[in-house]
């Protein structure tokens, strides 16, 4: 993939809770479970940034609902890892990693993300290469026009296609929970400098490896894709 001239994507202030929305009512599902899975995907997409307190009310109130289905849901993030008390009020917030923490999470994510690729590669089909392109090409999209919010949304969508196709429930599970950690994190790595172009030449190199059917090419390509993304949130996070 040749690298463009474009400059780095650029964070323009906005409310982390505009891109969510009233709960969509699902027969047999609790407010509760509702409430858990709509910040779940909130925290993995990057709609929020790394020290930004969570509100209760105005969780509740965004997404219309009472303010006790919130609380739960935003008990079991806690516990989950993808929040954190703060300060003599024990506010909630995101968590702000350390370089310690984000170094480890990287190598647990390389080995589990390259596992559950290999597994997945020969049960891809025509359909499911179909929506996982069309993630890429989205992803190709927001890189152009410099749209943070429609890369970080598709990024998850490209990676979680790949690694739901191997049918391990519990793999995803531990997959989802470290991207819970670091997805607000993801959003501040979009700023360095050719970040997009080089996270779009991993992805390229993962499609083609689906493509050619082989797992130790998509191992390689979603290591890479990791391990600069974690170098250049190093980077963002040295920054005074």
């Amino acid at each position: 993939m040749v690298e463009s001239n474009l400059p780095p994507a650029k964070e323009t202030p906005r409310d982390s809770w505009a891109r969510l929305g009233p709960l969509a009512l699902q027969e047999g599902a609790t407010a509760q479970s509702l409430v858990y899975a709509t910040l779940r995907h909130a925290l993995i997409s990057g709609y929020f940034h790394p020290g930004e307190e969570i509100s209760l009310r105005k969780a509740a109130s965004v997404l219309e609902t009472s303010v006790t289905p919130v609380r739960e849901a935003l008990r079991r993030l806690e516990g989950d890892g993808a929040l954190e008390t703060f300060g003599g009020n024990r506010v909630l917030r995101i968590p702000i990693l350390t370089d310690a923490e984000l170094v480890e999470i990287r190598d647990i994510r390389v080995i589990l993300e390259g596992f559950a690729a290999t597994q997945a590669i020969n049960r891809i089909g025509p359909p499911q290469m179909r929506v996982i392109k069309n993630a890429f090409n989205l992803m190709q999209r927001a890189t152009e026009i410099r749209d943070v919010d429609m890369y970080l949304e598709n990024n998850w969508r490209f990676h979680s296609l790949i690694y739901r196709a191997a049918d391990r429930p519990v793999l995803m599970d531990q997959i989802e929970s470290l991207w819970m950690r670091v997805g607000p994190l993801i959003r501040m790595a979009l700023t360095q400098p050719k970040h997009l172009d080089h996270s779009m030449a991993s992805h390229s190199a993962a499609l083609q490896a689906l493509h050619d059917s082989d797992p130790d090419a998509l191992q390689q390509a979603i290591a890479s894709d990791i391990s600069e993304a974690a170098d250049d949130l190093c980077q963002a996070l040295s920054k005074p």
